[in-house]
């Protein structure tokens, strides 16, 4: 009996999309499954998939974590859920604060990220809650 190769991932270059990324999530994932890859290996081997702003990205948090002596983030499932969790969190708070100012809301949002999504998002030229929050997830 013959085994098929699996195709490897293409890169992710840190598309702003939500399509692409979940694409590449995905890509990940199978290939992660056809290929018997470890959980403990998994962050590691996506690292090696990143390109261009995603490694950048990546590179950033692996400092802020050192610096901050934070965890290390160490599998798959957390790496994923980081952002996306931050996001979640955030959405909800506003909906209870009603009078604060498009502006105080883009601080606050800002403030309570990473500072390599800080930085990422300044690059971006972000000036309203609703693109900050679409570029973070996307």
């Amino acid at each position: 009996m013959s085994k098929v190769k699996e195709p490897y991932p293409k890169p992710f270059g840190g598309a702003r999309r939500v399509k692409e990324l979940e694409n590449f999530l995905w890509d990940m994932e199978t290939y992660f499954q056809a290929a018997r890859i470890l959980e403990a290996d998994k962050v590691s081997i996506t690292s090696m998939y990143l390109s261009g702003n995603a490694k950048l990205w990546w590179r950033t948090l692996l400092s802020d974590d050192a610096s901050a002596n934070r965890d290390k983030i160490e599998t798959w499932e957390v790496l994923k859920s980081i952002v996306r969790d931050y996001v979640k969190e955030f959405s909800s708070l506003m909906l209870d604060v009603r009078d604060m100012s498009e502006e105080d809301k883009l601080f606050n949002f800002l403030s309570g990220l990473q500072t390599w999504a800080q930085m990422e998002l300044r690059r971006q030229g972000v000036k309203d809650l609703p693109s900050a929050i679409a570029a973070t997830i996307d």
